[in-house]
């Protein structure tokens, strides 16, 4: 098997590890078992996991949220490695994958508001409080990012800017983040917290460097 199947050139550290390592294992086996499947099913069962997470993380149960993000996660890069080993390959199945991320991508930040909202409310922190109003603006912040990323990388390429992609807060980074965060939330309730207050941050701030470099490259 060539490694080309089962990685993109945009694929970066988490998301590179996790393709290559666990997603290739299972897509190998469904390609055999099942060499007719359609990617598009793999795809829609993936967004799905992320869904589901999100709505466990929003009742509470941050380690199943987290479980069914990593399931999630791998199985959004299996699709993409069954089209390319049975030659099922579209322009569709690309863009269906990208708005299901996305998707995917909120369910499991707005699960983590809901969780924070009922665990987090009110702690202390070098004398502030995190209040409801401020889970909002920090969520707000949280989604802002990580729709601006994907849709900074996709505008960019596709008008040939020559840029540095904020590769460090792609889907794969922010993800493990949020997996690594749920299944540690029964060892400390506010885990999930430190989730969104990354997602807060990094990516934001990862979007506002690639900017300035491209501006002044250009």
């Amino acid at each position: 098997m060539e490694i080309n199947w089962k990685t993109k050139p945009t694929d970066r550290f988490a998301l590179r590890f996790i393709k290559l390592y666990l997603s290739a294992p299972v897509s190998i086996r469904l390609a055999r078992l099942f060499p007719n499947i359609k990617p598009a099913v793999l795809t829609y069962s993936a967004a799905g996991l992320g869904v589901c997470g999100g709505v466990a993380f929003g009742l509470g149960w941050a380690w199943l949220g987290g479980l069914l993000a990593a399931l999630a996660q791998v199985l959004d890069g299996v699709d993409g490695q069954v089209a390319r080993l049975t030659g099922r390959v579209t322009a569709r199945g690309a863009l269906l994958d990208s708005v299901a991320d996305r998707y995917m991508d909120f369910a499991l930040l707005f699960g983590i508001f809901f969780y924070c909202v009922r665990y987090s409310t009110g702690i202390g922190y070098t004398g502030g409080i995190f209040s409801t109003e401020w889970l909002f603006i920090i969520a707000a912040l949280a989604t802002a990012g990580s729709s601006q990323i994907s849709y900074f990388t996709a505008r960019g390429a596709s008008l040939n800017l020559d840029f540095k992609r904020p590769e460090y807060a792609g889907k794969g980074s922010r993800t493990t983040v949020v997996i690594i965060c749920g299944l540690l939330a029964p060892l400390w309730v506010h885990f999930p917290l430190l989730a969104l207050l990354y997602l807060a941050i990094h990516p934001n701030l990862a979007l506002i460097i690639s900017m300035v470099k491209l501006m002044k490259s250009h």
